[in-house]
């Protein structure tokens, strides 16, 4: 447990300054991986003075490029190195992707995995299908857990209280008129995904997408992380979601959750992924 006193040591030595410029360059992401000076100002808060001195700062490390032709910023190369560091360090990539491959091949459509982010999923590995989709996901794509079947997967092996406050600071945007967007609702959802070890989305995200998930458990009452399956609604109903994609789906979480326990009866650190062996289907 950390301590009162270890905290305020935590506050005093924290850089305000640097806290900004993470503010900053948390203003990208897969949905914007260019912005105007004006839009950035706007995501921050900061005064435009200060956001355009941060961002000079960050240009001049290599953090983020700025095209002056269109006055915009994106992402630079030392930004995205950091990114591929950290994937290398998690290995959880490596682990998941020939089940990944082993599942795009078996259900024919494109397979993900994620780990969750505070109210969000990160997807770290993917497996797509050469058929046609109108997601375009990749690795460090961001989605929000709350309607997104491995967000629930994983969010469903929280504590209540902690998910309600989770997505008390969350907005509950209804992507479409299938969103969940209420909270007692939402419990249900979660507790049934709990009692049966998977989650679907049926259009909750866009209308024409379906996807089924599962957990990737340490031990009974912890998710490291989720594998999903999915599916436009014109190829996949809702009932082939469920009876196909999800045994298999299963299997795979399965296979992986015991490689998983393996390790960490042979010493791995479960909290440190870069100890995690690299498997590989049975």
């Amino acid at each position: 447990m950390i301590g009162v006193d270890q905290m305020a040591r935590r506050r005093e030595y924290r850089s305000r300054t640097l806290e900004r410029g993470i503010a900053v360059l948390r203003c990208f992401g897969a949905d914007s991986p260019e912005l105007s000076l004006t839009e950035i100002v706007g995501r921050t808060g900061m005064p435009k003075a200060t956001v355009f001195r941060i961002l000079c700062t960050l240009c001049e490390a290599g953090m983020v490029v700025h095209d002056e032709t269109h006055r915009r910023y994106r992402v630079g190369a030392c930004a995205l190195d950091l990114g591929t560091a950290f994937l290398q360090a998690l290995r959880l990539p490596s682990i998941a992707a020939p089940y990944l491959e082993r599942l795009a091949v078996e259900c024919m459509e494109s397979a993900s995995a994620a780990i969750l982010d505070g109210a969000q999923v990160v997807y770290v590995a993917r497996a797509a299908t050469r058929r046609w989709m109108s997601v375009n996901l990749q690795v460090g794509s961001r989605l929000p857990a709350y309607c997104t079947s491995m967000g629930r997967a994983m969010l469903a092996y929280r504590p209540w209280r902690e998910v309600r406050a989770l997505l008390a600071r969350t907005t509950l945007v209804a992507y479409t008129p299938k969103t969940v967007t209420d909270l007692s609702r939402l419990a249900e959802i979660l507790h049934a995904v709990r009692t049966h070890g998977y989650a679907v989305n049926d259009e909750e995200l866009e209308i024409g997408l379906r996807s089924a998930a599962a957990p990737v458990l340490a031990g009974l009452d912890r998710a490291l992380a989720a594998l999903n399956v999915s599916a436009p609604s014109s190829r996949v109903s809702l009932e082939m979601l469920v009876e196909e994609f999800v045994p298999r789906l299963l299997q795979a979480t399965r296979e992986i959750s015991d490689v998983l326990r393996r390790a960490a009866e042979a010493g791995a650190d479960l909290d440190n992924p870069g100890t995690l062996p690299v498997a590989r289907p049975r």
